[in-house]
């Protein structure tokens, strides 16, 4: 889910999308509370709680630590009957109403992620920074394309050239996706946010086309 999205409209998304089991940062918890309040019949709740950003309240049932461990290391998990069948629901941001869902199928999805994995030549070496929201898209499927090639993913709690630019030098980030805000963003970073580092990082922007100085700069 969006998490840029109001109270109301997370409440929206989780009452349409019928959610049986939501997983939220206590980050979000202003958010998610309320939110909850809304539904009739409230869903099951793990709690992401990140030592890192301690902020906010836990309002689940468990942790996501004691979820995973209440698990069946054994289960029989079995592929999709139909490459058609669902895999995933987005919803758009509702600008011009309530949000509405959008279905991602088993064959789309694994298509344009091996699709992505092969034109930007991702690998067991790649190591991706997330600059660009999972809820955008599934983070353009590059969550299941990196993946794909067991590469490593580099998660951030937010957007911040003071953290990208050494995450970029530290980690060895291969690549990275980014709609030409954050491009422009990371152009204008203050010179003591910058860094130097020895790799070339393949980048993948979208959205509007970037203009011809942005992508110069970068």
């Amino acid at each position: 889910i969006n998490t840029r999205l109001d109270a109301e409209s997370v409440g929206f998304i989780l009452g349409h999308g019928e959610a049986k089991i939501v997983l939220t940062d206590r980050c979000f918890s202003a958010v998610m509370a309320p939110a909850l309040e809304q539904l009739a019949a409230c869903p099951v709740v793990i709690d992401i709680d990140d030592p890192s950003d301690p902020e906010g309240q836990l309002i689940g049932e468990m942790d996501y630590e004691a979820f995973l461990a209440d698990g069946d290391p054994g289960f029989n998990w079995q592929p999709p009957v139909d490459e058609w069948q669902a895999v995933a629901l987005n919803y758009t941001s509702g600008t011009t109403g309530n949000p509405k869902g959008v279905v991602y199928h088993s064959r789309g999805a694994y298509l344009n992620a091996l699709g992505n994995l092969i034109t930007m030549g991702l690998s067991d070496k790649t190591v991706y920074l997330w600059t660009l929201p999972m809820f955008h898209c599934n983070g353009w499927t590059f969550t299941w394309a990196v993946t794909a090639a067991s590469g490593t993913h580099v998660c951030l709690r937010k957007v911040d050239p003071a953290v990208i630019f050494p995450a970029i030098r530290d980690l060895g980030v291969t690549h990275m996706c980014g709609a030409p805000i954050v491009l422009t963003m990371l152009i204008h970073a203050p010179d003591e946010a910058k860094c130097a580092f020895p790799q070339t990082v393949q980048v993948v922007t979208g959205g509007a086309a970037p203009p011809s100085a942005v992508i110069a700069a970068m």
